[in-house]
């Protein structure tokens, strides 16, 4: 088999995905949180599942649907359990419409790039997956070992797809997912996700800052009594009067809590401003514990770092003071050298210091695959075959699909460099990278299990 005629079949199955990817685009599958319909994420994303397990049917491949949680397509059920998974999901973000160019869920193709929710994250890799077996089939090419392609439906949305799959079946030995960055993610930090609380003195009548505990907050307010003074100015702070009190605002940059060294916190920001002034006591112990700027967990003693994953990253994302209850949020993503256990020790006997008690929400442990494993080379030499760059492993802050996945790995679909818009508004794909992700899960199939 040369590959040139696997390149071949897939290109002249472009017509045939490009259809499938739009009809799988219109469905707005984004998961609800309760069941919906008869269906465990609602009718949209059933819906998405049985046209990819109905095109994976007439393709000759046997189906098996985990209760509308997920669903696999196997290349045989006479080959016993599969050594290789390839993990993609159907569930989109929610978008707001009047902030696309066009509707994102009609999938519009401009200039080379396909247009709509779900294009890049993860129907388009998904649907590259479902063509690429086609064409391995088409081309004749035997497997000695099974594969198998999984598609969730809540991978958005906290994972029970995968956990509930997991009380039904085995994962593979070998999994990659195509909904990460090219080359290979190989580490993805640990997470530890906590609140820290206090009855406070200080003069804030009322505060509440940050949206998401995964994100740098692009702004704060707080209600102090009437006629306060901040003496501390800056052009990103605002006072302003009315009939309630004064109203403190600080004005910064969001960016994600993986890479907060791209963002400005509001809420440290704000409560810097706050501190100069010596009633404000505990705004003060929570700038020493956050000092504004600071990203890589000082103030708490935690700055770790290592060569493999890079250095520990920290910050407060969220803020709510009212009748003096004071409640925090805190999202640390740590690399593989410390321990969460060590960590937390740590933070412990910092906000002990302060008189602040903590509760952990979340301590995921890193997840790491060696770079020299035969698995992870493989899917390198597949890189640098297709693109002609120097293949090399990634090591992340944030989590991805495999990220409680044993041995699994990202594996695509975005290039370096790039960016799609993803979670965005006019998020896209470009055809070629399309095909491009097509022949090269294509190629990792055979290497991984072929002949």
């Amino acid at each position: 088999m040369s590959q040139t005629l696997l390149n071949q079949i897939i290109e002249e199955n472009k017509a045939e995905m490009l259809e499938t990817l739009r009809k799988l685009i219109a469905f707005p599958s984004v998961a609800a949180p309760e069941p919906e319909g008869g269906y465990p994420y609602g009718t949209a994303c059933a819906q998405a599942l049985d046209l990819v397990l109905d095109k994976a049917r007439e393709m000759g491949f046997a189906v098996r649907n985990y209760d509308y949680h997920a669903g696999a397509v196997d290349w045989s059920d006479d080959m016993g359990a599969p050594e290789l998974g390839v993990l993609s999901h159907l569930d989109v973000v929610p978008v707001m419409p009047e902030n696309w160019t066009s509707d994102p869920f009609i999938m519009a193709e401009r200039d080379g790039r396909l247009y709509g929710r779900g294009t890049i994250d993860n129907k388009g890799p998904s649907v590259a997956a479902l063509y690429a077996v086609k064409a391995i089939r088409q081309a004749g090419i035997p497997l000695k070992k099974n594969v198998r392609l999984l598609f969730g439906c809540n991978e958005e949305n906290g994972g029970s797809d995968i956990a509930y799959y997991l009380t039904q079946d085995k994962m593979p030995p070998m999994v990659f997912t195509p909904d990460g960055n090219y080359p290979v993610i190989h580490i993805e930090k640990g997470m530890i996700r906590f609140v820290f609380r206090k009855e406070t003195k200080d003069p804030i009548l009322r505060m509440n800052a940050g949206t998401a505990p995964n994100a740098v907050p692009a702004a704060a307010e707080a209600l102090l009594p009437a006629g306060a003074v901040v003496s501390c100015q800056t052009p990103k702070l605002r006072l302003t009067e009315d009939s309630e009190g004064c109203h403190a605002a600080y004005t910064g940059l969001a960016a994600h809590a993986s890479t907060p060294e791209a963002g400005d916190n509001a809420i440290t920001g704000l409560l810097t401003a706050l501190a100069k002034d010596a009633a404000y006591a505990d705004c003060r112990a929570i700038t020493e514990l956050f000092p504004h700027g600071c990203t890589g967990g000082e103030g708490l003693g935690l700055a770790h770092e290592d060569e493999q994953s890079g250095r520990l990253t920290c910050i407060c994302s969220m803020m709510h003071i009212e009748n003096g209850a004071l409640c925090g949020t805190v999202d640390i993503r740590y690399p593989v050298s410390v321990t969460k256990e060590e960590l937390l020790e740590t933070m412990q006997a910092r906000f002990a210091q302060y008189g602040f008690a903590m509760e952990v929400l979340m301590m995921n442990d890193p997840h790491c695959v060696p770079e020299e494993s035969p698995f992870v080379q493989t899917l390198l030499s597949v890189y640098e075959e297709e693109t002609g760059e120097k293949g090399y492993c990634i090591a992340i802050g944030g989590g991805t699909y495999v990220h409680e996945i044993e041995g699994g790995v990202a594996f695509g679909a975005e290039l370096p460099g790039w960016d799609y818009h993803m979670h965005g508004d006019d998020e896209f794909f470009p055809v070629d990278q399309l095909m491009m992700t097509t022949r090269m899960i294509a190629a990792a199939i055979i290497r991984l299990c072929g002949e």
